[in-house]
C-alpha cells in the first residue's frame, strides 16, 4: 500500500467517530488534537530513522493520535511496515480506545496483529508493568526481577 493511501486511512476522522466519549470524564481521558500530534519534529529524530529504536506512549495511548504519527513518520523513511509497528507501544485503560488504535495501526496489515496486540495493551498505565510480554498487567513490584524500581 502506498504511503499515502496509508496516511488517508489512518488520520481519517472516522476513527474520532467509532469512538464513545460516554466514559471520558469517569478516566479522566484526555485526547491530544490531531494538529498537535503530527508535530513531532521536538522529538529526536533518531526515533524515526532506527527501526530497532522504540517509543512509547505510556500515559493513555486513546485511540493512538501520536502513534499514528509515529508510524507514518517512520514509513516516511523508508522503515518497512513490520519494523515501525513491532517498536511502537502504547497503554489505555480504555478497551474500546485500545482496538481503535490498534486497527489505525494496522491499516490492513492483518498478519501483524498478534505484535500490535502485544505491543498495545489494555491497562491502567498508572499501573501497568511496562514489560508487554501479554503476563498479568498488575503484578507488584515485589513480582518484578528488577534491583531498583522507582515510583
Amino acid at each position: 500500500m502506498e504511503l499515502d493511501k496509508i496516511k488517508e486511512i489512518i488520520r481519517s476522522p472516522k476513527w474520532r467517530r467509532k469512538f464513545t466519549f460516554e466514559r471520558k470524564s469517569e478516566l479522566g481521558q484526555f485526547f491530544t488534537p490531531a494538529w498537535i500530534s503530527q508535530k513531532l519534529h521536538y522529538l529526536d529524530q533518531e526515533v524515526f530513522v532506527n527501526p530497532t529504536k522504540t517509543i512509547i506512549d505510556p500515559v493513555g495511548c486513546g485511540i493512538g493520535d501520536l502513534l499514528i504519527e509515529v508510524l507514518i513518520k517512520r514509513l516516511e523513511n523508508k522503515i518497512s511496515y513490520s519494523d515501525a509497528i513491532s517498536t511502537i507501544y502504547g497503554v489505555d485503560i480504555d478497551q474500546n480506545a485500545v482496538e481503535i488504535c490498534r486497527e489505525r495501526l494496522l491499516c490492513g496489515q492483518e498478519h501483524l496483529r498478534p505484535i500490535v496486540e502485544q505491543n498495545i495493551v489494555c491497562a491502567d498505565a498508572l499501573r501497568y508493568h511496562y514489560r508487554f510480554d501479554g503476563t498479568d498487567p498488575y503484578k507488584t513490584a515485589k513480582d518484578l526481577h528488577f534491583d531498583k524500581l522507582f515510583g
